[in-house]
């Protein structure tokens, strides 16, 4: 007598989030266990996706439909259609192919779907799978758009927070006041770091990467680290992940409408009834204080600057600096024999000067260790510009920006247009108290740290060298050649220092 082959079940099981025990992957796993059981199959396999949708492709039930194809199963189980798939019939054609191939080749495969009384061997399959996917896809479809509308009017209505990949830094979550959803409040002690921080970087004495890598040091976590998620959850966070502060971490952070307590939904800021940008937590800075970290470290609030700016010839070290000793104009960067000089144009010009030529990489070489030598060892300073009108200038723009909209919505049928001039008249009004606000603008020097020796050495462009050869050089002239000497007389360049 011919030996019964047992048949050779995987089972598929898929949770998209842990609501409760009715579909839970224990339950899935224990029906379809049981139903195995009473068939006679052995369970070969076990293939479990948690925490995905199923509207998204799915790595272990690619992984099923394989071993249906490759033959190293013959029933692959379910415990209900829309836990394999909620794409729709589109879901279902890679299974569609495996099924037939099998039974092409005279030994077929079965697919179970235990809750809704389906397997691939009725007569109705395709038709029933296909109703029951579309039912779930559509499901799926109205469950998406009913989250999308919870989420909108949480954020833009009742000013909730509606979650996200992480809580802003220096914010926490707590419940709201009504008792429904969540708000943000600040959280004190990064609130304090926000402030610390800001204070460093206006001072301009610490570069980025300094500032980052104290944080680091002290092991702050980042807001999307394991450890910030672990303390929140009021669990230890000893050994986890405390995320890295970098120089791109702290100009995102500290250039962010975030610290002023505003959202973004659909990609644009919250507005208020005016059309401007609204604050929907408390804020950890002032809009001033913001535009000022804008103005240090980032872009200002219009944002980076588009396309593609036109190039043009690099100025040199010396550009504005070397002077012709004879008729003292400025000498310009040509070339002589495909090699870089310092000329004086007089002679192009037709005027009574011999027009002095000099190597350019020589004189500049020269000029920079005159340079060391003279001034290296004095203290590096920076200027900082500060203006009381930043604030102003940037809630113009923002009231500007709201007067456009306002005046582009007045054009869309079916616009409110009564409502729409009364916020153009309020606008409006705000714009001419704004412009009416006097300016007024201060310096400071602060030393860096430096030397400008040890300046010069870490800059990387003719720019920044020049910036600090006139912190102590006027300028250099240059006489007319005596004798040929490589690659320049040093008696031909003399210095004016700046007294």
């Amino acid at each position: 007598m011919k030996p019964t082959h047992v048949k050779r079940a995987v089972l598929y099981l898929r949770l998209s989030a842990v609501v409760d025990d009715s579909t839970s992957i224990d339950r899935q796993e224990r029906d379809l266990r049981a139903h195995a059981e009473r068939q006679g199959w052995t369970v070969s396999g076990l293939l479990v996706d948690e925490g995905i949708s199923g509207r998204k492709a799915r790595a272990k039930a690619t992984e099923a439909v394989r071993l249906i194809a490759d033959n190293e199963a013959d029933v692959l189980a379910v415990w209900k259609l829309d836990r394999f798939t909620r794409q729709g019939w589109d879901g279902l054609g890679e299974l569609s192919r495996a099924l037939d191939a099998r039974k092409a080749l005279g030994n077929p495969a079965l697919f179970v779907a235990l809750q809704d009384g389906l397997t691939s061997d009725q007569s109705a399959f395709r038709l029933i799978a296909g109703v029951l996917s579309e039912v779930a896809r559509s499901e799926a479809d109205n469950a998406a758009a009913r989250l999308k509308n919870s989420i909108a009017y949480r954020k833009t209505v009742t000013n909730k927070y509606a979650g996200g990949a992480a809580i802003p830094f220096g914010y926490r979550s707590v419940p709201a006041p009504d008792g429904v959803g969540r708000v943000l409040i600040h959280d004190d002690e990064e609130a304090a770091i926000v402030r610390e921080v800001t204070g460093r970087l206006l001072d301009g004495v610490e570069t980025l990467g300094a500032i980052a890598s104290d944080l680091q040091a002290r092991e702050i976590p980042t807001s999307k680290s394991p450890a910030r998620r672990a303390l929140r959850a009021g669990e230890p966070a000893d050994g986890l992940d405390r995320g890295s502060w970098r120089t791109s971490t702290i100009r995102s952070l500290f250039t962010s409408d975030l610290l002023l307590g505003r959202v973004k939904h659909a990609g644009d800021l919250i507005r208020d009834a005016d059309g401007l940008p609204a604050s929907i937590w408390p804020p950890l800075l002032d809009l001033a204080t913001l535009e000022a970290l804008r103005a240090r470290i980032g872009y200002p609030l219009q944002g980076p600057p588009s396309g593609n700016p036109r190039k043009g010839r690099a100025a040199r070290l010396l550009s504005g600096i070397a002077y012709c000793a004879v008729c003292e104009s400025k000498m310009y960067v040509t070339s002589s024999s495909g090699k870089p000089i310092y000329a004086c144009r007089a002679s192009w010009n037709n005027e009574p000067c011999p027009s002095p030529k000099i190597n350019a990489i020589g004189l500049e070489d020269h000029v920079g260790e005159r340079f060391l030598q003279f001034a290296g060892h004095w203290e590096e300073v920076e200027t900082i510009e500060s203006s009381d009108s930043s604030a102003t200038e940037a809630s113009l723009k923002e009231v500007e920006a709201a007067l456009r909209e306002a005046t582009a919505a007045m054009l869309e049928d079916g616009s409110d247009v009564a409502a729409l001039a009364a916020r153009i008249g309020t606008l409006k009004a705000r714009r001419e108290e704004l412009r009416a606000i006097p300016a007024s603008t201060s310096s400071r020097t602060v030393k860096t740290g430096r030397t400008l020796a040890e300046a010069w050495l870490d800059a990387g462009e003719d720019a920044v060298k020049r910036a600090l050869l006139l912190t102590a050089l006027d300028s250099v002239t240059v006489a007319p050649t005596t004798n040929r000497r490589a690659p320049i007389d040093p008696d031909r360049v003399a210095f004016n220092w700046v007294s």
